[in-house]
C-alpha cells in the first residue's frame, strides 16, 4: 500500500508576511498625513496661549477693580517679544494676583503688553489662526473680550 503524505504549512510565506507589512505602512502613513502631528501641536500651544492670556487679563482687571487703583498697570520697559519684563504686569506678582507671570510655551518670551493711559491690550502671536491673516489673540479692555486681530492696540 502507498500512502501519500500531504505537507500541511503551518503558518504563513515571507511573500504573505511582506505584503501585509507594505499595506500596514501604507495605512499608518495616510493616518499620519490625515492627522497632521505638527498641526495639531501648533493649536495646542495656541489653546495654552489663549489660557495665559485669559489668566493674565483677569488679573488686569482684578488690579483695576481693586478698592484705591482704578487704574491698569502701567507700561514700563520692554513689554513684548523676548522683553525681561512684561510691561509693567510684574505688579500682578508683587500684589499676589499671580504666582508668575505666564510665557510663551514655544518661544518662552513674554506675552505682549500695551497701554495708550485709559485703555490696555494684551495679546499673543498664534502659530495655527483660525481666520487668515488675523494671527494675533488680542483682548482689549474696552472691547472686554478676546479675538483674533491682524493687529492689537488699545
Amino acid at each position: 500500500m502507498n500512502t501519500v503524505q500531504k505537507k500541511f504549512s503551518k503558518g504563513f510565506t515571507l511573500i504573505e508576511l511582506l505584503i501585509v507589512v507594505a499595506i500596514l505602512g501604507i495605512l499608518a502613513a495616510a493616518v499620519l498625513v490625515a492627522i497632521n502631528p505638527t498641526k495639531r501641536t501648533g493649536q495646542a500651544r495656541d489653546a495654552g496661549r489663549k489660557n495665559d492670556i485669559a489668566s493674565v487679563t483677569t488679573e488686569v482687571q482684578a488690579y483695576y477693580t481693586t478698592p484705591g487703583q482704578g487704574v491698569y498697570p502701567p507700561t514700563t520697559g520692554t513689554a513684548c517679544n523676548g522683553g525681561t519684563n512684561m510691561g509693567g504686569l510684574s505688579i500682578l506678582t508683587t500684589s499676589g494676583g499671580l504666582k508668575q507671570l505666564p510665557k510663551d510655551p514655544k518661544s518662552g518670551w513674554n506675552y505682549c503688553y500695551a497701554s495708550n493711559g485709559g485703555e490696555v491690550s494684551v495679546y499673543a502671536t498664534l502659530e495655527q489662526p483660525t481666520v487668515t491673516g488675523n494671527n494675533i489673540w488680542c483682548w482689549r479692555s474696552a472691547a472686554s473680550s478676546p479675538s483674533e486681530a491682524a493687529s492689537c492696540t488699545p
